[in-house]
């Protein structure tokens, strides 16, 4: 799959997925690697930004059908996905 299509794919079929199925979504982010430094090869495609304003409302979502549904599609459009925990701090 070329990057034009993983970016097509993820925007329009997978992302409808994640947005609507989620109650306690707050905000969901798609972020479309286009370049690394010379030299360095880019580890991912993308990177999905997900907020919820608990962590006990992701852990609600993520027993729901839609997670099933949404897990079972990344085979579809991605062979490498990861999961990370952050608090952010905003400097500015």
């Amino acid at each position: 799959m070329s990057a034009e299509e993983f970016r097509e794919y993820w925007a329009t079929r997978h992302a409808p997925l994640v947005r609507d199925g989620y109650a306690g979504l707050r905000s969901y982010e798609l972020n479309a690697v286009t370049r690394v430094p010379d030299g360095a090869q880019a580890l991912y495609d993308g990177l999905g930004v997900l907020t919820w304003d608990s962590r006990e409302d992701f852990s609600a979502d993520m027993k729901s059908e839609a997670a099933k549904l949404a897990t079972e599609d990344m085979a579809n459009f991605t062979s490498a996905s990861g999961v990370l925990f952050v608090d952010t701090e905003m400097v500015r």
